[in-house]
């Protein structure tokens, strides 16, 4: 189609000139909405990453600077070489070694030079940077005495680092296995209990500890006090840490394989038995029972393919009965029969 220009009337060439202009200008008005748009878009996602960065940088924690305990503890010794121990022994800061008897309690003066071990009265020649390791074999337990006053017994399986002075702001000691603790008061100066896993921080109070490099769990039981719970739960993209304050009658359990920290109450006195000599257990499935006293008598139970580790029982064992009353006992409380091997320091149960 051809348009005879020569032909428009001038309010004609007006009216499409006034068009055309208007065309252009909406033209030009949807290009700069378009880039407008573009910029809104780039600016949206840079605020986004700027924002995700920032929850991230905030949500994980600095980490804290490991104190010497850490430190001495991560190059120390473990419970997993307390398998092969016969005896309970004291490692001193000069690395020598003294064995202890199983009734003996392990005590130090106030100022941490001298150490008794039953009758015995040793020289430590410690200062403040000294740290002592006890380590009990399985089947045995034993009993400190800090220099600040404070109690620990520690139990079959366990090892406890601790320095021979509680210099400085803060009391901690490094447990790996399983310890009661009855703190001696100090509003100044908090007591710490480190594991692996998690922190517990005390000021005065009884409560128990039980964190052992084989088991699910690590778990911490509050019997009189007051208790602060610390545990870094490391993420696939960032850490968390969380804490929990217990009461007494509480207990936290951590699982460290679904990552998570669970606060409930118990019958906590019977879970800190054990320091009295006894295994007292009340509504606790097969399994955890056996566990258990595998660790205090050093034993090996065969379970039967039947056997139903997941039903609950309560009783309790002394734990100084000898093999076949355990077994008698046992099968008391579980209707299960029980057979000893002696000289394997096995229990068949089905």
């Amino acid at each position: 189609m051809q348009i005879n220009f020569n032909k428009i009337s001038n309010d004609e060439k007006d009216s499409l000139k006034s068009q055309i202009r208007h065309g252009l200008i909406e033209l030009e008005q949807k290009e700069a909405g378009r880039r407008k748009k573009k910029r809104l878009i780039a600016f949206s996602a840079a605020a986004s990453v700027a924002l995700l960065a920032g929850l991230f940088l905030n949500r994980t924690p600095v980490s804290k600077p490991k104190t010497d305990l850490e430190l001495f503890a991560e190059k120390g010794l473990t419970t997993e070489s307390n398998a092969d121990l016969e005896d309970i022994s004291l490692v001193l800061q000069d690395q020598k070694t003294i064995a202890v008897q199983d009734s003996s309690i392990i005590s130090y003066g106030k100022n941490g030079q001298k150490v008794t071990v039953g009758e015995q009265a040793i020289n430590t020649n410690s200062n403040s940077a000294s740290f002592n390791t006890v380590r009990v074999p399985y089947g045995k337990r034993t009993q400190i005495v800090l220099t600040d006053g404070t109690t620990v017994w520690l139990n079959s399986g366990s090892s406890l680092i601790y320095p021979t002075q509680f210099d400085g702001s803060i009391r901690e000691v490094y447990l790996t296995g399983e310890a009661a603790f009855d703190v001696a008061h100090n509003k100044a100066k908090p007591f710490f209990v480190k594991t692996k896993e998690c922190n517990v921080r005390v000021l005065g109070t009884v409560f128990n500890v039980s964190s052992y490099p084989e088991d699910e769990t690590v778990q911490t039981a509050l019997l009189q006090g007051k208790v602060r719970i610390t545990y870094n739960k490391k993420g696939l993209l960032s850490n968390k840490e969380i804490q929990e304050d217990l009461t007494p009658g509480m207990i936290a359990t951590i699982n460290k394989d679904q990552k998570q920290l669970k606060v409930e109450r118990k019958d906590v006195a019977s879970i800190l038995s054990w320091r009295e000599g006894y295994f007292t257990f009340k509504s606790q499935s097969l399994n955890t029972i056996l566990g258990k006293l595998s660790k205090y008598y050093k034993i090996e139970f065969i379970k039967g393919s039947d056997l139903n580790l997941d039903a609950n029982y309560s009783g309790s064992f002394a734990l100084n009965e000898n093999l076949n009353n355990l077994a008698s006992t046992l099968a008391s409380i579980t209707n299960n029969n029980c057979t000893v091997n002696a000289n394997q320091r096995t229990i068949t149960i089905k």
